[in-house]
Order: structure tokens, then sequence, then C-alpha cells
């Protein structure tokens, strides 16, 4: 199996269900900091999209995780111990084994998958160009001209441009260093100043916080896990904190937050009747459907957490996102090549000690002492790595240990440690098997 195939085929069948773990630990967060205000939420939700693409194409958690062994207060300039073991592996235990067609149909048509949305995206970001080039220039007059001189100022968005064209079905804000806000003809004068007022604050907020990029973002970081009938969830609960995030900020400047939610209920009746079909990327007033919850935001006074509990709070969240993707990691499957059925019923018995590859095994010692730094050692400064050679036993006791390098004064510190540790036992076919590694334990004064 490539490497191409077998990192892909592993991205696949883990994000099948770590998206939806983490989708889970993302809604419990979400609703703990959701009295912090809406932008917490929004935080919340972003990070899970990030994490949800990017944890499946991570290695266990086994991997590359040294045990890392300090003396009492372990700091600049104190005495440390570091312990690198071998790694074992579980034959059976950790892989997913599938034929060989399946294996090659299902990363051919993933990649398939992947190419058509990355062109989807490129031809909804041509297609958002085009509008804003097709689009004819608007100069405001009178109050509504002293109104967007005003909130320009206020969301520090000077080089903010609007302009009309019968293309959009409502206001949206697109560009990226060109930042345009697009209404349709006739808009000005239909819609009542106040809700004017309350677009162009809105949108604005959305410019000031450049969420047309962000959103380009989005898409390209989800790509990975677009097939994912979670992630599109995902990213509703991103644009649905957005909008919250935005009215806040735009109530700010528009008379009283009741007032600005008396606007958003009529212009939401004014736009009802339109649709937009073109696939776009830009940025709406109404681009989620969340009318009735945004609404109930601007109309109930905000009672913000404050001091321990605000602290609290985002250290259960960091805990909770922690524990999720240590759980994911630690439960991941690998796609192999399934073995020859012949060739595992006939495999004779290894007649000594099976020989295991160097590595990291943060998960294989299930108990034992800690190293400890020898006084004298540490008095004269005594500095290196103790390689041992070890032999682990069926039922993951040590059974031999015999020092290969490192200091003498060393040495039998790092012996009397080892030989008390226990291990999972190593499978070999599913019998648990004897196995020679080499463990290093390294002794540093510290910086």
């Amino acid at each position: 199996m490539s490497g191409l195939e077998a990192f892909v085929l592993g991205y696949v069948v883990n994000s099948l269900w770590q998206v939806p773990l983490i989708c889970v630990a993302g809604y419990g967060c979400a609703r703990l900091v959701r009295r912090m205000g809406p932008q917490a939420e929004h935080r919340v939700w972003v990070t899970a999209l990030i994490v949800a693409a990017i944890l499946p194409a991570c290695a266990g958690a086994a991997i590359g995780m040294p045990h890392i062994f300090g003396s009492a207060g372990a700091g600049v300039g104190v005495a440390t111990v570091q312990v690198e073991m071998g790694r074992f592996t579980q034959v059976g235990g950790a892989s997913l084994h599938l034929p060989l067609w399946l294996r090659h149909g299902a990363t051919m048509l993933y990649l398939g998958f992947a190419l058509f949305l990355c062109g989807r995206l490129g031809w909804g970001l041509m297609q958002s160009n085009g509008l804003r080039r097709g689009s004819r220039r608007l100069t405001l007059t009178g109050e509504l001209a002293a109104v967007w001189e005003r909130y320009c100022r206020s969301f520090n968005v000077a080089d903010a441009e609007i302009a009309s064209t019968p293309m959009v079905a409502g206001p949206l804000t697109l560009g990226l260093r060109r930042r345009v806000l697009l209404v349709p003809p006739e808009f000005m004068e239909r819609a009542e100043t106040g809700d004017v007022e309350a677009v162009l604050g809105h949108e604005l907020a959305h410019m000031r916080r450049c969420d047309y990029a962000k959103n380009v973002l989005y898409e390209l970081v989800s790509l990975p896990v677009s097939y994912h009938p979670m992630t599109r969830w995902l990213k509703s609960q991103i644009r649905q904190s957005r909008e919250l995030v935005c009215d806040a900020m735009a109530a700010e400047f528009v008379t009283t937050r009741e007032h600005y939610a008396r606007s958003l209920l009529r212009l939401a009746s004014l736009m009802s009747s339109q649709t937009q079909t073109m696939n776009i990327h830009a940025i709406g007033i109404f681009d989620a459907n969340i009318l009735e919850r945004r609404v109930m935001s601007l109309m109930t006074k905000p009672r913000e957490m404050r001091g321990l509990l605000r602290v609290g709070s985002a250290a259960v969240c960091v805990a909770v996102g922690i524990a999720t993707c240590g759980s994911a990691l630690a439960l991941r499957l690998d796609v192999s090549e399934p073995p020859p059925p012949a060739a595992a019923a006939t495999m004779p018995a290894p007649k000594g000690p099976v020989r295991v590859a160097g590595g990291v095994a943060a998960g294989a010692k299930i108990g034992g002492e800690n190293p400890k730094y020898p006084a004298d050692a540490r008095k004269a400064h005594v500095e290196g790595t103790v390689v041992l050679r070890a032999i682990i036993s069926t039922t993951g006791d040590i059974t031999s240990l015999q020092p290969v390098s490192g200091p003498e004064s060393l040495r039998e510190s790092a012996i009397d440690a080892v030989r008390t540790w226990r291990y999972k036992p190593y499978l070999l076919n599913g019998q648990p098997t004897a196995v020679e590694t080499t463990i290093n334990v390294t002794y540093s004064m510290g910086g």
C-alpha cells in the first residue's frame, strides 16, 4: 500500500467517528460559554472546525510523546530525567484491513470528491468577484451619507464601498482587499431609513471582522472533511454565531437593541420572497436561518459571566478539548493491507524474543517507579544518556536488563527504576510474545 493511500484511508476512517465526537464536545462547550457572549461561542465553533479537519491526520497519542519524569521542582537549572522507551504495536488490534479493490476505489472516490469541492470553491469565488465587477457604485446623500461615514469611522473600515447589482437578493458583503457592500436595485428607496441603518451597521461589522476572508479560510480548512454530514452542521453553527456577534456589534450603533431587532423583522419580511441562486461566498445579513434566536438575543438583557465563573468555564472547555483530542488519538485506527491467510496460519512461533523497532511508546508502560537523579552525580554535574537493553516477557515483566552505554555513576539509578516497570504484553498474531527493545534514560542538569 502506498503512503498516500494509507494516509488518505486512515484520514477518512478516523474522521468518520472523530468529527461527530468533536461536534458533541463543541456543542457542550458552546452551551457552557453562551453567557460569555456570542464571541466566545463563535470561537468555540471555529476551534471545533479546525480540530475536526486536523485531528484525523494526526498520529496516535502514543506516537511521538515521550515520558518525562522530573525531580522535585523541575524547571530551569534543575536536574531532570527523560525516559524514551521502545515502541510496541499490537498486530490485528489497531489496524483495519481492507481488500485491494476497496482501498483503491475509496481513495480515488475521496480524492475525486476533494478535487470537485476545490473546483466548486474556486468557481464560487470567481462568481463573487464577477458580482463585484458588474456592480454599480452608489453615492449616498443626505442623512444616509452621514450615517455611512459615521459607521465607517466607528468600525474602522474607511475603504469600504457600497454598490448595487440586480444579481443579489439582499445585502451582501464581499472582497478581500477591496471590501464592498452589495444591495439590490432600489433597496435604499424601498427600505425604511432605520432598516437601512441596521443593514449598514451589520454589514460593516462583517467588514470590521474580515468575515469574508475568514469564510473562505474556513471553507479551505474544512475541505478534507466536507464529505461528512456533520461538517455542514458545524459550519452552520459558525454562521449562526457569527451573525449573533455582528448583531451585537451593530446594535451598539443603531439607537437601541429593540429598534435593531424590529429592523431585522421588517428586513426579513421585505426579502422573504427573494432567493439567492448563485454559488457565491459572500456574507449576507440573513445567512443563518435563526431569525427568532437573533431577535430573542437582542430583546433579552445580556447576563455576562464575570470573575471566577468565567475563568472556570474557560478552563472546563480547555479540559474537554484536551480530553476529546486525547481520546480520539488513543482510539485511532490505521488502514493496512490484510496479511496473507496462508502465511498467517503457517507462521511458526518465534524461538526467542521479537526485536521491536525503536520509537516512543507512551501507552505501553503501565506501572513502575520513575528514575531519580543520583545525589552524588547531581553534585558532580554528571549528565548523559544511559542506554539499556531490555527483554520483556509475555506477561509484561522485564526479565533481562543490561546496560549498553552511559555514565557509570548513572547506570545503577536507571537500572533500579526500569527493573520495576511493567508493560502491556506485545501481541504477535494475537498471542503474547516476549520482546527485546531499548530504553534510553537521559539525565540532564538543565539550562
